[in-house]
């Protein structure tokens, strides 16, 4: 769960530092985020503009099926019959890390 949180926030984070970026924008102008250097300020919605709510749209479902797809192959669990040993250290040697079959 905790890998998946990071994921989203990883995602986000660009989109949320853009409509800031934006809003302190128009704040310091008087205008709406929308709204061109020169002209009058058309009436919005308070959306984005289409093209950005699309790439968004498009990031979200990409990020839906990597983690479906990750959750399905296995990857979270680390597979189902195999299991992680950690570097150890041996008679004054470190071992790497290795993947062996449960049993």
């Amino acid at each position: 769960m905790r890998v998946f949180l990071i994921i989203i926030a990883l995602f986000v984070l660009p989109f949320a530092g853009y409509y800031i970026w934006r809003g302190i924008q128009a704040a310091g102008a008087g205008r709406p985020a929308s709204a061109p250097e020169g002209e009058p300020a058309p009436e919005t919605d308070g959306l984005p503009p289409a093209p950005i709510r699309t790439l968004a749209l498009i990031g979200v479902v990409f990020v839906i099926v990597g983690l479906g797809g990750l959750a399905l192959s296995g990857t979270f669990q680390g597979g189902r019959d195999v299991q992680y040993r950690p570097p150890t250290l041996e008679d004054g040697r470190i071992s790497p890390a290795r993947v062996e079959p449960r049993g």
